[in-house]
């Protein structure tokens, strides 16, 4: 092994508590990951995310340094997909070896160990002599005297069994510390994918003093999974989805774990992308005014994402207020839109909307019979409502929302 990877492994172990093996646990990375509503135009936030994904790898090695751990375990999705493009491929592989300590790689369902599996690779053969490890089957393996890795990977997407109950269940007790590494769902904790992982078989192997602490990936939020926080979720360590789907993630685990007592567990936050789902609902100008208020107070807009729904009514100059400051403000987030569904605003004119639009002539004339019929009984709710698009629209083209 590389004697610089191992002389800052050694020098790490001061940093645990006495008689502790201190480890950092993450998961999900899914190099090469991209979102489709950071492509848009010119796909330069897409780019800035990929790098910062990269970047999130190269902060956890330095977190591992700062904080004296030995040594990593990725619970699976290291990347995106077992075809990734070649280039993103090299530059993911170059950042994990980069790493200052060894490193233990979990195939997961992103990566799965089948056929196609990016692990068959002949570059992990040779990045192992450096510290970058992939836990191809159950089999302990031992990061040195008294400290064993047990993995738990995944040979398909959609596994039809318990992999880690399988891979406990013949474990012998030991007197060190076994940490056990998995992908998948737990029962009571959402199931994304594949069968779930049980909380039972865990209990009983700690119960056995077979393993002191599994490491499981898939969810993308930091969760504890049982009262004795011997199994958590570590979350992605930058972010990938929306706060309504997403509620804690961009953090790293740093873990201490002793043979005969509970770990403690530290999220340690890693991540520097922000994706917010927002919703606002406007009675009028002054509520409008303040949402904009609010975007334009968020820090770090090149890295921010947002999804909105906006519902209620605002006048003719208020929608065109709106309007006018989102165009404003949107070049300045990474991605700033609209949801498809559960967003609705209802502009419905006032006396003194039309007088504003300073328009004369045949303009004049078409705002006023659409104003009108925005409110006409006879017409069906679709016909007004295009009206008061149209109206919208009109509001707009005649410089009152640009």
């Amino acid at each position: 092994m590389d004697e610089r990877r191992d002389s800052r492994a050694a020098d790490g172990r001061g940093g645990a508590p006495e008689g502790a093996v201190r480890f950092l646990h993450t998961s999900d990375w899914q190099l090469g990951m991209t979102r489709w509503f950071l492509k848009e135009g010119d796909g330069e936030a897409q780019a800035r995310y990929s790098a910062d994904r990269l970047e999130a790898v190269r902060r956890i090695g330095r977190l591992a340094q700062e904080r004296g751990a030995e040594f990593i375990v990725v619970a699976g999705d290291v990347f995106e997909s077992n075809t990734l493009p070649e280039r993103d491929f090299q530059r993911a592989l170059d950042a994990i070896r980069e790493l200052p300590v060894p490193v233990y790689l979990l195939p997961g369902n992103h990566d799965a160990l089948d056929a196609t599996s990016i692990y068959h690779r002949k570059v992990f053969d040779e990045v192992a002599m450096s510290g970058v490890h992939v836990l191809r089957d159950s089999v302990p393996v031992e990061v040195r005297p008294g400290v064993e890795i047990v993995g738990a990977p995944l040979t398909s997407r959609s596994p039809d069994s318990d992999l880690l109950a399988e891979a406990l269940e013949p474990l012998e007790p030991t007197t060190g510390v076994r940490i056990a590494v998995a992908h998948g769902q737990v029962a009571g904790f959402g199931a994304e994918v594949g069968e779930t992982l049980s909380l039972a078989a865990v209990a009983e192997a700690v119960g056995k003093r077979t393993v002191q602490y599994v490491a499981v990936g898939d969810s993308h939020s930091t969760q504890k999974l049982d009262d004795a926080g011997r199994m958590w979720f570590s979350g992605s360590p930058e972010t990938t989805d929306y706060d309504d789907k997403e509620k804690h993630s961009g953090n790293a685990l740093v873990v201490d774990v002793w043979p005969d007592r509970e770990p403690l567990v530290e999220a340690a936050h890693i991540g520097q992308w922000d994706f917010r789902a927002m919703e606002r609902d406007f009675a009028g100008v002054e509520d409008a005014r303040a949402w904009l208020d609010e975007l334009r107070m968020l820090s770090d807009k090149s890295r921010t994402c947002v999804k909105y729904s906006l519902r209620g009514t605002l006048n003719l100059i208020a929608d065109a207020e709106l309007k006018r400051g989102l165009r404003e403000i949107a070049p300045s987030f990474a991605a700033l839109y609209r949801r498809g569904s559960g967003s609705e605003i209802t502009v419905v004119p006032e006396d003194g909307d039309i007088g504003s639009l300073g328009v004369n002539g045949f303009p004049l004339d078409a705002a006023e019979r659409l104003k009108e019929r925005t409110t006409d009984p006879s017409l069906a709710e679709e016909d007004r409502r295009t009206a008061a698009d149209a109206l919208a629209l009109l509001a707009r083209l005649a410089g009152t929302g640009k």
